[in-house]
């Protein structure tokens, strides 16, 4: 995701149907989208638009299957960072949905 951008850009959103193809191929049907920003900004904030990017991943497994009820959304904003956010690159790695498969 770009800095304080939510929507995900073409390729990004064929790698999600192409992921969420291939869980539903083998019999997965719940998930966990969580979102996550840099620590850029407010918390508050970021923890809205970390909210807003796990949705804009939800709607692209909706449209390959995956029934809303059936997909719980986290906003994290900042607090679970990959990569330090004192640099660019860091800060670029942050930016991230994660899609989570729980055996339960």
């Amino acid at each position: 995701f770009g800095s304080d951008d939510d929507s995900l850009n073409r390729p990004s959103s064929e790698i999600v149907q192409r992921i969420g193809k291939a869980l539903q191929g083998v019999g997965i049907d719940r998930l966990r989208v969580d979102g996550h920003t840099d620590a850029s900004g407010k918390e508050a904030y970021n923890q809205q638009l970390s909210l807003r990017r796990a949705k804009s991943v939800a709607t692209v497994l909706n449209t390959v299957g995956f029934k809303e009820e059936n997909i719980q959304l986290r906003g994290l904003g900042s607090s679970v960072p990959v990569a330090s956010n004192s640099t660019a690159g860091g800060r670029t790695e942050n930016r991230r949905v994660s899609i989570v498969v729980s055996a339960n």
